[in-house]
């Protein structure tokens, strides 16, 4: 990994200030309402929403850290992204899973376990991709030509894509068929965010580093605002020396 990239991957994108905000919108729009909630609504399979009640329950407890101390858990904020990437998109997946089943009605639950295969060869597509292109053995062009390589990667995807042209096939319910084409759509910004959990394991490997840029990761936000004061105390008395001896 060359200089700037390290820099690049070292550098913590969202604020302390913000991550309250990032926390309540990613955990109670995109997890509760379009995830969870789209389980809870007719036609109500229980199986799926059995598997995902552990997800849900995971994700609302964890978001009460960043409510109560976003300062303090700043870092492992990161870690967050990158669980809620894995646990939404699995919900996400549910979803689809749940409308197929009931526009295709599936008796068996292999149609199920091959969707979930490919799901989870798509997780592990983009973990190992990101790897790769982290330390340059896979080239990844920045800017928007970088898309198609990075879709090309979610074989999850296109089974997906593959199943509800299935669906319009056998059914003529083009309500549900547009809203499993934008829970598929919606799908792909979860499946991405799973990379920040080895940005989180990598800042973590190189903390030294990073807290000499962010010296104070850690600490609550009162605390920073005094490790400010003093620092620019020392500034200031670092400049008189200057002018006394001048």
């Amino acid at each position: 990994m060359d200089k700037k990239k390290f820099e690049e991957y070292t550098a913590i994108k969202t604020s302390p200030g913000d991550i309250r905000f990032h926390a309540l919108i990613h955990v109670l729009l995109f997890t509760d309402l379009l995830g969870f909630g789209s389980l809870l609504g007719d036609p109500k399979i229980p199986f799926f929403i059995y598997l995902a009640i552990i997800p849900v329950i995971i994700l609302n407890l964890w978001l009460i850290l960043y409510l109560v101390a976003p300062y303090k858990f700043e870092l492992s904020f990161v870690l967050f992204y990158g669980v809620w990437g894995v646990l939404t998109s699995f919900l996400y997946f549910l979803v689809t899973q749940k409308f197929l089943y009931t526009i295709v009605q599936f008796e068996s639950l292999l149609f199920f376990y091959l969707g979930l295969a490919f799901y989870l060869i798509t997780i592990v597509s983009v973990l190992v991709t990101h790897y790769l292109s982290l330390y340059d053995k896979v080239k990844i062009p920045d800017g928007p030509g970088a898309w198609p390589r990075w879709l090309a990667i979610v074989p999850g995807v296109g089974y997906l894509f593959a199943q509800l042209i299935l669906s319009a096939i056998n059914s003529d319910d083009i309500k549900a068929l547009l809203f499993v084409g934008c829970v598929i759509l919606t799908m792909l910004y979860p499946i991405l965010m799973t990379r920040l959990t080895h940005q989180y394991f990598f800042l973590r490997k190189h903390k030294k580093e990073v807290m000499k840029i962010y010296s104070g990761l850690g600490k609550p936000k009162k605390d920073r605002k005094f490790d400010k004061k003093n620092s620019n105390k020392h500034k200031r008395k670092t400049k008189r020396k200057k002018n006394a001896v001048n």
